[in-house]
C-alpha cells in the first residue's frame, strides 16, 4: 500500500512537472514571437523612415537643380525619386489621397522635364510642389508648407482690399490668379498632412470665388463674404487657432472660473444621484441586471 502511495506521488509530482514545463515552454514561445514581432516591426519603421528621409533630400537636390535649369540633373533625380517611391512602405505615413497627391507631383515634373525648353516655370512650380510634399512627409510635425501661411495670407489680404477698393474685374482676376498660384504650390504636401475634406473645401471656395473674380461685374458683396470665408478656411488648413472670444464668450476671465464650478457641480450632483439610487437598490434588495 505504501509503495502504492509513493508510485501515486512520484507519478502525480512527474505530470505536475510535465505541464509546468509545457506551460513554460508555451510562454517562452509567446514572449519570443511578441519580441521578434516588435523588432521586426521596428526594422521595418527605421527603413522606412531612412527611404523618405533620402527621398526628401533627392527632392531639394532636384528642386535646386530646375531653379539652376539643370535639365540633365533633373532627368536623373526625378528617376531616382519615381524608383526610390516603388519601395516605400506608406502605411501610416499618410492617406491614400496624400500618396496619389505626392506620385501626381512626380508625373508633373516629368511632364515638365519634356517641355522645359518652351515653359521654364512650370518645371520650377513642379519642383517646388515635389520639394514641398516630400519634406510634408519627412517633417511631420514641421513641415515647410506651413510657411506659406503669411505668403497665403497676404494674397487674400490684397484680394480683400481690391474688393473694398471696387476695382476693375481685371484686378481681382489677377489677385486670385496669384493666391490660386500659391496654393496650388502647397496643395500636394498639405493634403500629405490634412484630412482631405479640408482640401477639398479649399478646392470648393477657390473653385467658387475664381468664378466671382472672372464676371464681368463682380459681385463686390459676395465676393467680401466669400473672402472671409476664405480666411477661416486658411486658418483651419494651416492651423492657426482663431480669436478664441469668437468660440467661447461665455468662459472668459474670472467666469472661466464659475462655468468650471458649474461644470463640477453638474458631475457632482449626478454622481451623488446615482450613489443614492444604488443604495435605495440595494436597501430594497433590487440588482441592477448586468449582461
Amino acid at each position: 500500500m505504501s509503495m502504492k502511495r509513493t508510485f501515486g506521488i512520484k507519478t502525480g509530482l512527474l505530470v505536475v512537472s510535465f505541464m509546468a514545463l509545457l506551460l513554460w515552454t508555451n510562454l517562452a514561445y509567446r514572449v519570443s514571437a511578441q519580441s521578434e514581432a516588435l523588432n521586426s516591426n521596428s526594422d521595418q519603421q527605421v527603413s522606412t523612415s531612412n527611404s523618405i528621409a533620402q527621398l526628401n533630400e533627392e527632392a531639394a537636390i532636384l528642386y535646386r537643380q530646375a531653379l539652376e535649369n539643370n535639365i540633365e540633373e533633373v532627368r536623373g533625380s526625378i528617376l531616382r525619386i519615381s524608383k526610390s517611391l516603388e519601395h516605400i512602405s506608406f502605411e501610416g505615413q499618410t492617406t491614400v489621397e496624400g500618396i496619389h497627391a505626392l506620385s501626381e507631383t512626380v508625373v508633373e515634373v516629368k511632364q515638365a522635364v519634356v517641355k522645359v525648353k518652351n515653359d521654364d516655370a512650370s518645371l520650377q512650380q513642379s519642383s517646388a510642389k515635389l520639394r514641398l510634399a516630400a519634406d510634408s512627409l519627412a517633417n511631420p510635425t514641421k513641415p515647410l508648407w506651413l510657411q506659406y501661411y503669411k505668403i497665403v495670407k497676404n494674397d487674400l489680404d490684397a484680394l480683400s482690399a481690391a474688393t473694398d477698393q471696387g476695382q476693375t474685374a481685371a484686378v481681382l482676376a489677377n489677385r486670385y490668379t496669384v493666391l490660386e498660384e500659391h496654393f496650388e504650390t502647397i496643395r500636394p504636401a498639405a493634403l500629405i498632412r490634412r484630412e482631405p475634406y479640408e482640401i477639398a473645401q479649399m478646392d470648393a471656395w477657390l473653385s467658387h470665388t475664381k468664378g466671382l473674380t472672372a464676371a464681368k461685374q463682380p459681385d463686390l458683396a459676395q465676393l467680401k463674404s466669400m473672402v472671409g470665408h476664405g480666411e477661416e478656411l486658411v486658418n483651419q488648413l494651416f492651423g492657426r487657432e482663431k480669436d478664441e472670444s469668437a468660440f467661447v464668450p461665455f468662459v472668459q476671465g474670472p467666469d472661466r472660473r464659475a462655468a468650471g464650478l458649474l461644470i463640477s457641480s453638474v458631475i457632482v450632483a449626478t454622481l451623488s444621484y446615482a450613489g443614492y439610487r444604488k443604495y435605495r437598490a440595494q436597501q430594497q434588495g433590487i440588482f441592477p441586471f448586468r449582461r
